[in-house]
């Protein structure tokens, strides 16, 4: 039986609209709930200046920075997740199962413990670098691999990751100050942050969308095939390293602004596809837009199932991203 799928103006209204009632809901909904009205109000006064200074403007500003870095996190992350499933022709690929969100991790680990960086800039540059790294290993090794190229490289990834996070084990043991940053940092939380801190990721954020935005093309190339690819022009290996920064800077500066996030670049593609089919055209932005909605809603729920204390939306996205994992290595040896 054939899938509908919906057309692109439709899919972005849709998701327009999804984003529009989980931004709302992001700033209404918490240990305390604010009605429609006082949301817009305070809006109005914060917009204006006018703010009175009541406990309620403190509680919607607060909401209004996490809201804000929630956008940004899950736009970043989705659409590295989509980028990377692209590349690699692989639907269990994102950042966190091929190991670049660990590999960030350690950089960051590294940076606290030898070099006392504790800013959301220096961690930028570390996971960035960390994560090109371990991008790089996981790719050539999966690249030189006789098996399957996908399934060899999430288990690539999965050492990868093993082995990581034996070594932040070990030099954290060490030092409880970088402990007690890294544990704040690696839980992976919207809460807590000022908006300002995007400023710091902003010029490589905007450089790396507009790569990965622009990628549809390549991204619909690779799924033919190296062969087609080179058939129709395409300098495979130049489009692909250039595609595969893009994704990685998202990544990085995900990670970077929130900690790592895991399964929201593996679940939201597979739900976009859904809709709109398997052009990349189409799936990318609707992976921008779907992201975010995914972060903002898990971090509102985090909130509310154990009041007053709050789960961390990197631990939400875990929760409901493990069971989809699971049903899609199912799909995958079943096939």
């Amino acid at each position: 039986m054939t899938r509908t799928r919906l057309p692109t103006g439709a899919v972005v209204l849709l998701g327009v609209a999804a984003l529009a009632v989980a931004a709302c809901l992001s700033l209404a909904i918490g240990s305390r709930s604010l009605s429609p009205g006082a949301v817009l109000d305070g809006l109005t006064a914060l917009v204006t200046g006018e703010a009175s200074g009541s406990s309620a403007d403190g509680i919607l500003s607060a909401r209004l920075d996490r809201t804000l870095i929630g956008l940004v996190v899950g736009l970043a992350v989705a659409l590295s997740g989509a980028a990377m499933q692209g590349l690699t022709r692989n639907p269990l690929a994102d950042p966190g199962i091929l190991g670049v969100n660990s590999g960030a991790a350690l950089a960051v680990v590294l940076g606290l413990q030898f070099a006392g960086i504790s800013t959301v800039g220096g961690y930028l540059w570390l996971a960035l670098l960390g994560g090109l790294v371990t991008a790089v290993l996981v790719y050539a090794v999966a690249s030189v691999s006789q098996g399957d190229q996908s399934l060899t490289m999430v288990l690539t990834g999965a050492a990868v990751t093993a082995g990581v996070t034996s070594v932040i084990a070990g030099v954290l043991v060490s030092n409880q100050g970088a402990l007690q940053s890294f544990r704040f940092w690696q839980v992976g939380s919207v809460a807590g942050r000022d908006a300002v801190i995007i400023a710091d990721v902003l010029p490589l954020l905007v450089v790396s969308l507009l790569i990965v935005g622009l990628s549809g093309p390549v991204l619909n190339a690779a799924a033919l095939g190296e062969d087609l690819e080179r058939a129709l022009g395409q300098r495979v290996h130049l489009a692909r390293f250039v595609v595969a920064v893009g994704a990685v800077g998202l990544a990085a500066s995900a990670v970077a602004l929130a900690g790592p996030i895991a399964f929201v670049g593996l679940v939201v593609p597979h739900v976009v596809r859904l809709v709109t089919g398997p052009d990349y055209r189409r799936i990318l932005p609707g992976s921008a837009l779907v992201g975010p909605v995914l972060i903002l809603l898990t971090d509102t729920l985090g909130r509310v199932v154990t009041p007053p204390s709050e789960i961390q939306v990197g631990i939400m996205t875990a929760v409901l991203g493990a069971p989809v994992l699971i049903l899609l290595i199912r799909r995958a040896v079943l096939r």
